[in-house]
């Protein structure tokens, strides 16, 4: 279960912030607000058990830990899903670096199997799984992909302070 969590909180982080994309009036938004966006909007489609959108962030380039795709990650997720795993899939804290084409985000995902609606900090421990997720971005035909990721369990506590520099 905690791998299709992990996948899935990876998916999540891909999707998650196309509503800055999608704004309107103002300047453009910048490379960490658009890869911001796109994580926030995988991560709430992974919530929504929106499976496709869930990995919509991820280039068919895409290798994670132990050599896996896109479609081994869709997989993972769409039974995480038909399962009732988790009820919320929320980014608690992340690090964005953006150099030229490529980038690097350093998230914490919590993946909640309760509470919905709760506040991060008012989690138990046995009520959520959070993880540290190490992604790797490049820009393709001029839209961010995530093209690798690690990922590794950490304290709730950890989750929701700020990403550590490596």
């Amino acid at each position: 279960m905690d791998r299709r969590i992990a996948l899935a909180g990876l998916a999540a982080v891909g999707a998650a912030g196309a509503f800055l994309l999608l704004r309107r009036g103002g300047p453009a938004p910048t490379d960490e607000e658009r890869i911001r966006a796109l994580l926030a909007a995988s991560a709430r489609a992974a919530e929504e058990r929106r499976v496709g959108d869930a990995v919509a962030p991820l280039s068919e380039r895409f290798r994670g830990e132990g050599g896996w795709g896109r479609d081994e990650v869709r997989r993972a997720i769409a039974g995480a899903v038909l399962r009732g795993e988790w009820v919320a899939v929320s980014v608690a804290a992340d690090r964005i670096a953006v150099e030229g084409d490529r980038a690097r985000a350093v998230l914490h995902l919590v993946a909640a199997r309760s509470g919905k609606g709760r506040a991060l900090a008012d989690l138990l421990p046995q009520e959520a799984t959070a993880l540290r997720i190490d992604a790797r971005l490049e820009r393709e035909d001029g839209d961010w992909r995530v093209v690798a990721a690690s990922h590794r369990h950490i304290p709730l506590a950890e989750a929701l302070a700020e990403p550590a520099e490596r």
